[in-house]
């Protein structure tokens, strides 16, 4: 036969290959059908329902529902996982490392409430600062104004952070949307069903209400005094809460009772039991060769009130008489922060702040300082919307009265996807 090649040839070549060509190939060919035996022999892996977002700092994975499951896995606050399926309050997950348990709903965020929380760390990184804070014990700093939201980070004693704003919640249970979508169809048809009995038999419709008797109204009647009206419920509990920023750019909610401004001993006591909501160094003043601060700040002498602060006060030490005075004080203001300085080069020129006036009306007003007394003199007032809330709506969008499911990422589809195709193959 000609050297043109041919079937004939390539076996004859193949049988006169060495011995270790033909044991690598018999290698190959072996570990080959063992890798597809085991892709045959694997478990089809649950396709995701949808994806989540670990809450708190950490979060342990339980095998079961029980309070003595064993931990399968332990998450980090921000790490992905798939949904597989819910019971009441709590889902049954599978991490990136490919293990399923359960965990809480309400220590899971979902990826709106992910975006949400990052827009908050924007958004405070470019707010002013209201002065910085310090803690006396760990504090735990919550992605919500909530006790039982997710905290994913804490707050040391010697650590300080920077106040950004306050807010004023109802004290309530912490009840996050589902993560997951109920179909409508599937609510309807449960809506509809009639209940049956175990049997299978249709329950006895209930017989008519007796006719009321002709003298109902005499048998009413009682020998009673007049009962007095049931008195007002009582008012539900309110917690004020601080936005903080901490030094690496991370912003949540912590109560704010837990929070000591770090304004100096020497001039927070004379707050006269009022709560210090902001303060500033706005200049200094020379003291025996020395230098101290002027001060600036912003208190609260009411609890739970709608407003931030009700009074200012500017503290100026006094070389002659060697101790701190009062340089400008006002009180009976209805506040907002932030209060803003206004800055000329390197010396404060005065502040602005947002007020509610007697007619409820809301007005920016301006003030100036004196740069020898630290006197501040209102220069200006203007029209202005009070500050916006920086309480963000934690709801998703609802379809039929039930919390949309958040969208899957190409990763969980290209993952699904895959898995399927795995599946279809391996059976």
């Amino acid at each position: 036969m000609s050297r043109g090649g041919g079937p004939l040839i390539f076996w004859e070549q193949a049988g006169r290959a060495p011995s270790r060509m033909r044991w690598r190939a018999g290698f190959i060919t072996v570990a080959g059908l063992a890798l597809l035996a085991s892709c045959a022999g694997r478990p089809e892996r649950q396709p995701a329902l949808g994806e989540a977002y670990a809450g708190p700092m950490t979060l342990q994975v339980r095998e079961a529902l029980a309070a003595r499951a064993k931990a399968a896995d332990t998450l980090k606050h921000g790490e992905r996982v798939e949904l597989l399926g819910r019971r009441r309050g709590f889902y049954r997950i599978r991490t990136e490392r490919g293990r399923e348990g359960w965990v809480d709903g309400r220590q899971l965020l979902s990826a709106q409430e992910m975006e949400a929380l990052r827009r908050l760390a924007r958004r405070a990184a470019a707010a002013p600062s209201q002065g910085a804070a310090t803690v006396l014990e760990p504090l735990n700093m919550h992605t919500g104004p909530y006790r039982q939201a997710p905290s994913f980070r804490r707050i040391q004693p010697e650590e300080r952070v920077e106040v950004i704003a306050y807010a004023r919640m109802e004290r309530k249970p912490y009840a996050p949307p589902p993560l997951l979508k109920q179909s409508s169809a599937t609510a309807q048809k449960k809506a509809a069903a009639p209940k049956r009995r175990k049997n299978g038999a249709e329950p006895l419709a209930k017989p008519p209400a007796p006719a009321l008797p002709e003298n109902w109204l005499e048998m009413s009647r009682t020998a009673r005094p007049e009962e007095k009206a049931p008195d007002a419920a009582p008012a539900a509990p309110v917690d004020e809460w601080a936005l903080v920023r901490s030094r690496d750019g991370a912003a949540g909610w912590v109560l704010a009772r837990m929070l000591y401004m770090a304004i100096p001993d020497e001039v927070a006591q004379y707050a006269e039991r009022a709560r210090i909501m902001a303060y500033f160094q706005i200049g200094a003043v020379k003291a025996k060769g020395a230098e101290k601060p002027v001060w600036l700040w912003a208190a609260q002498s009411q609890r739970n009130a709608a407003h931030d602060f009700d009074s200012l006060r500017i503290f100026v030490w006094s070389a002659k008489r060697g101790r701190w005075e009062t340089a400008f004080i006002e009180r009976g203001l209805k506040g907002r922060l932030p209060v803003e300085l206004r800055e000329e080069g390197a010396r404060v020129a005065g502040f602005e702040i947002v007020v509610e006036e007697k007619d409820g009306r809301s007005v920016k007003r301006r003030y100036d300082l004196q740069s020898s007394t630290y006197r501040a003199r209102v220069a200006a007032r203007e029209e202005a919307a009070a500050p916006p809330s920086w309480i963000e709506d934690r709801e998703v969008d609802v379809e039929g009265g039930k919390a949309a499911e958040a969208p899957q990422s190409w990763r969980a589809r290209l993952g699904g996807w895959l898995e399927g195709v795995r599946a279809r193959f391996s059976r």
